[in-house]
């Protein structure tokens, strides 16, 4: 059914339509010319009167007319944004529609063939279309980044995304900032209690736990050979049976401060050595909740076909970058190892997800978890490890990881400087399409990147279960503490009387 023709001049991206009757934002049309069959979507939509145009500014003009005739002409223009010639492998169209080329609305089978016959995960489907859209999800290699503000469907979208991947037998690892995933209704939930264990840390990455600074060279030397004395006793001990699983956290402390006392008289640099003594007991302060050497490896704990979760809801923000960032280099080194001796390491590939990554990707602080998630961004790809971001503050984020995530789901986004520092990182993302943020509904979303094979505007699926990250019933929770508070008050008052009886 046509809905309007091409007027003024277009281009192979734009067109300009006069609608015969309103058209809503985000519908998808067919313009057919010259062999062409152009696939467009419409990305604004305006209404107006040639007899009341901007130039009118008397209001009795306009009360006379609307008593003399309450029908005042009107007209409806859209623009309609060219995707791709259906014709034509889907390529973008080499010639421009032409003034009074006929518009008409895409049929659902047309856009079946364009959003889901390639992808192998169903997202959700199309505004206002019964269409799935099927996401690939081997192009998650090249990373995602799921932004919104606020109550706009951040989580519901993680908890769909990363079920349906386990479901295909993939392996997804969570680091859940909030608790949202560790206690929920998630398919093939695997738990991880966020541990660090020393003997499977680097020097570097240990003195960087102590806040050994890079240029402190004697300081670090001390703890360098201190750490690697300790950790390779502590490795013989427990291979010759010498060591109670029960008393081997104490004993890396004393093994320590020992090597410590030891490396420090060698150096015979004192200062350094006290220096070091410091920051290795406000380290045993810092981290004694999460450092623990009965723990075994994260690649030991990560399973195949399941949505692992680490949960990071009893840490401070220094230990969360501690547990992410160790995950996170040991995770790529393991996939590195697998690939390179097709042995050990693990096996298969994963997605590792940040929940609230503008605290550990701060375009303004430098983080150990920012090091090695840009580390994955530029290699990640080569090895099987996918990168994705989730964040409700986007200018917050580093842009040249941001910029990196080929990939994007963008929900509602109101913040304009959000929508501009969105719109700058991203390749793949037109103005019009960012101009349709703020206008979205809770759970819609824009689509962008190699997971799709076009620009795609989605319904995202309701996630089927509990996610403790959903807004509270506040009113029925003050209703349930009012009915605890009057049954208290009416067994004290009971108490009174039979007192007094």
């Amino acid at each position: 059914m046509i809905i309007g023709y091409v007027i003024g001049q277009a281009t192979t991206q734009e067109a300009l339509m006069l609608a015969e009757k309103p058209v809503r934002l985000g519908t998808y049309v067919i313009l057919e010319y010259d062999n062409i069959k152009a696939l467009g979507l419409i990305t604004s939509v305006t209404r107006g009167s040639s007899m009341l145009d901007d130039n009118m500014n008397d209001i009795e003009i306009v009360q006379k007319l609307k008593q003399f005739n309450n029908s005042i002409p009107v007209y409806t223009k859209a623009k309609v944004k060219l995707l791709c010639d259906i014709n034509n492998y889907c390529l973008m169209p080499d010639i421009p529609p032409f003034a009074g080329t006929p518009i008409r609305e895409a049929e659902e089978d047309e856009l079946k063939t364009i959003y889901s016959r390639d992808g192998q995960i169903r997202i959700g489907t199309l505004v206002g279309k019964n269409v799935e859209v099927k996401l690939n999800i081997n192009a998650l290699a090249r990373h995602l980044a799921i932004l919104a503000a606020t109550g706009s469907g951040k989580s519901n979208t993680v908890a769909v995304l990363s079920q349906r991947i386990s479901e295909l037998g993939g392996s997804v690892i969570i680091f859940d900032y909030h608790g949202e995933y560790y206690d929920s209704d998630i398919k093939n939930l695997n738990q991880i209690e966020p541990k660090l264990n020393p003997l499977y840390m680097t020097p570097r990455e240990f003195a960087t736990l102590l806040e050994i600074r890079d240029n402190a060279i004697i300081q670090y030397r001390i703890l360098r050979r201190a750490f690697t004395r300790a950790t390779e006793e502590i490795k013989k001990q427990l291979k010759e049976g010498q060591i109670a699983l029960t008393q081997i956290n104490q004993q890396f402390y004393d093994l320590m401060k020992e090597k410590l006392e030891e490396e420090g008289r060698t150096d015979k640099r004192g200062n350094a050595k006290e220096e070091v003594l410091n920051k290795f007991e406000e380290f045993t302060d810092r981290y004694s909740n999460v450092i623990d050497l009965t723990s075994s490896d994260i690649v030991e704990r990560i399973r195949r076909g399941k949505v692992n979760v680490v949960s990071l809801t009893q840490l401070d923000e220094d230990s969360m970058d501690a547990i992410v960032s160790h995950y996170l280099r040991r995770i790529l080194d393991a996939r590195k190892e697998f690939k390179r001796k097709k042995s050990g390491g693990l096996k298969f590939p994963i997605i590792t997800v940040i929940e609230e990554a503008h605290v550990f990707l701060s375009k303004n602080d430098n983080t150990l978890t920012k090091y090695w998630a840009s580390r994955i961004a530029r290699e990640g790809r080569k090895f099987g490890v996918g990168l994705t971001i989730v964040s409700q503050r986007p200018k917050g984020l580093d842009e040249n990881i941001l910029s990196q995530m080929t990939n994007k789901i963008i929900l509602k986004i109101v913040e304009p400087t959000d929508k501009k520092y969105v719109l700058e990182s991203s390749d793949n993302l037109s103005e019009d399409l960012a101009e349709q943020l703020s206008s979205l509904d809770v759970g819609e979303a824009i689509i962008i990147g190699k997971i799709v094979k076009l620009p795609a505007i989605v319904k995202i699926d309701k996630f089927e279960g509990r996610l403790l990250g959903t807004d509270p019933d506040m009113i029925g929770e003050w209703k349930i503490e009012q009915e605890h508070e009057e049954i208290a008050k009416g067994f004290a008052n009971f108490g009174i009387n039979g007192g007094e009886e």
